[in-house]
């Protein structure tokens, strides 16, 4: 619950904000992993990797470093979780250098890790990580593997605009009307916050 408010800053927050969040200090190493995410993500959008990828070391430093102990007890994949939010980090990065084919690779390997946790709920990541997979090949205009990927994100997370926006911008990009406006309506019923919001680079 302590790492949560990164996950939604993550999501939402303009990069100045999540990289003005204090530092949680070293008492609980899983949160204090989230805030180096969130600023990983946040550095990356801002187009300066160096610093997104020292965030993304931190975290790998508290992978290999840190005591999850009391998180194992609890049944907490609290390593695995880790892994997979550096790994988001590096997709991230790859993705705002337009380099779609490492970007594509890292996503994959988010959502092998995000495949192989544990049932939670709430679950232990906090959104699909298919769809930015999806993200990725459409960029690199591979329309035929797209769909697959949105479709596998909305079964984990049924009725998500930003699928319904991922498939929007797929059926556009293969001209087809009727299935652009068929996600569009799904997306009118789900997203009720800002549309600019909503671009594939934040999906």
């Amino acid at each position: 619950m302590k790492a949560a408010p990164y996950f939604a800053h993550a999501q939402f927050s303009s990069p100045d904000t999540v990289l003005a969040l204090p530092d949680p200090g070293d008492a609980v190493p899983y949160v204090k992993a989230m805030w180096h995410y969130a600023r990983g993500v946040a550095q990356a959008s801002r187009g300066d990797f160096a610093a997104s990828l020292v965030e993304a070391n931190a975290i790998e430093m508290l992978e290999r470093t840190a005591d999850f102990s009391l998180l194992k007890t609890s049944a907490v994949p609290a390593r695995d979780v880790l892994k997979l939010a550096r790994t988001v980090i590096q997709g991230r990065i790859a993705q705002a250098r337009a380099d779609t084919k490492a970007a594509i690779e890292n996503f994959e390997q988010a959502a092998a890790l995000q495949d192989s946790l544990p049932y939670m709920e709430p679950p232990y990541w906090y959104y699909p990580v298919r769809q930015s997979l999806a993200a990725a090949l459409l960029q690199a205009g591979r329309l035929d593997d797209v769909d697959e990927q949105f479709r596998r994100a909305l079964q984990r997370a049924p009725n998500n605009g930003w699928s319904h926006y991922g498939l929007s911008e797929l059926y556009k990009a293969r001209g087809d009307k009727e299935g652009a406006a068929r996600e569009e309506a799904e997306l009118a019923k789900s997203w009720i916050g800002d549309r600019q919001l909503l671009q594939l680079s934040t999906l």
